[in-house]
């Protein structure tokens, strides 16, 4: 999945409305990203988009529900996507609040859904 992380990111960073993505191993480990020049916090940020999705899928698995397969944390000023990828990474993009949330998680799901086809 490394080789074509990059590949990946462009494709994520095409989506209308995202302001920086990065793709992440399900220990936390940035496989590639597309944040501002400069942003230090982009791997805490993928460190903490994995362990959310980790807390959602056991939250999901106390109550007898599938595994979680998109998580949003909505702020007044932006939105944060945690697509799962399968069981070996998940997108994590943050999203403008101009942004069609919808249009995005709907993009952003297919994106997640043929990464997984490839790396099957």
């Amino acid at each position: 999945m490394e080789e074509s992380a990059q590949r990946h990111i462009d494709e994520i960073q095409s989506v209308v409305g995202v302001a920086a993505c990065a793709l992440v191993s399900s220990e936390g480990r940035i496989l590639g990203k597309r944040f501002p020049e400069g942003d230090l916090t982009s791997s805490l940020c993928a460190a903490m988009c994995a362990t959310v999705l980790a807390s959602a899928e056991a939250a999901c698995g106390s109550v007898n529900m599938e595994r979680p397969f998109l998580v949003t944390v909505t702020s007044a000023d932006a939105t944060i996507l945690i697509v799962s990828v399968g069981e070996a990474a998940l997108i994590t993009a943050v999203i403008d609040k101009s942004a069609d949330l919808p249009t995005v998680q709907r993009q952003l799901l297919d994106i997640a859904v043929r990464i997984g086809e490839e790396e099957a």
